[in-house]
């Protein structure tokens, strides 16, 4: 279905490693509201599960029908997870959408609102690296000084021998502690490190690196649909290597 079909390019263009479940029924007729509630209960039962999207095509009003089903509503308002009604057009209203615990106007709308954009969150990564480095440091650097405000107090209170075997001690457990906190931190970056390693196999940048464009008005806005140009349009297209200037001559 084309609804379908645009929630799933919506999802992989937001979030390209979100996963999908996928349970079909009919959507309209006699024997939608049932298979619909089935499919809702079967979700709802699962484990692996953080969002469900009720989504259909625009229609008549009969052909959205089934989305007014008392059964359906009841099955919505009564699911655990959270759900997001994306039904019909924008004009469009059911009851399911005022039972769920978002509305979205069209279904390409609820796959926006169901996942984050890679795009935004890709910068936070590094800031959180950035945050990881400071608070590691930070933590050894305190543990340092507890060691050597431990030394000084043996070295006050102890015969000399006991106070060479203390600091030996010393020495060794800041050896050890400071390669645990290495390790640690090693393995912090390598977490990061594959991570960014994803975003960056499925960014805008790898994107367009296989021959992709993006486009923008003199804003600095995206160009989605032809709807948004005007021929005389200055328009700026960036490639997988720069940018260029362009005009639109017809639309």
């Amino acid at each position: 279905a084309a609804a379908l079909r645009d929630i799933l390019n919506v999802l992989a263009r937001r979030w390209p490693l979100v996963q999908v479940l996928i349970a079909p029924t009919l959507v309209q007729g006699n024997d939608a509201p049932p298979q619909i509630v089935r499919a809702l209960r079967w979700l709802d039962g699962r484990t692996d599960i953080d969002t469900i999207l009720v989504s259909r095509g625009g229609g008549s009003m009969e052909d959205l029908w089934a989305f007014n089903d008392e059964r359906v509503a009841r099955a919505i308002f009564a699911a655990q997870h959270p759900i997001i009604s994306g039904v019909g057009h924008e004009v469009d209203f059911t009851i399911s959408d005022f039972v769920a615990d978002l509305r979205a106007p069209t279904p390409s709308a609820a796959a926006e609102l169901a996942v984050p954009d890679i795009a935004e969150i890709a910068p936070l990564l590094a800031g959180v690296q950035a945050h990881l480095h400071g608070v590691m440091a930070d933590h050894l650097a305190q543990k340092q000084r507890q060691v050597q405000t431990l030394s000084r107090h043996l070295s006050l209170l102890s015969p000399r021998g006991r106070v060479d075997s203390h600091r030996q001690r010393l020495d060794m457990l800041h050896g050890r502690l400071a390669q645990a906190m290495q390790r640690k931190l090693a393995k912090a970056e390598g977490r990061l490190a594959v991570v960014q390693a994803q975003l960056a196999a499925v960014g805008p940048l790898a994107t367009l690196s296989r021959g992709y464009a993006i486009v923008r008005d003199a804003d600095g806005r995206v160009i989605r649909s032809v709807g948004q140009v005007a021929a005389g349009d200055g328009l700026e297209v960036q490639v997988g290597d720069g940018r260029f200037p362009v005009q639109v001559q017809k639309a």
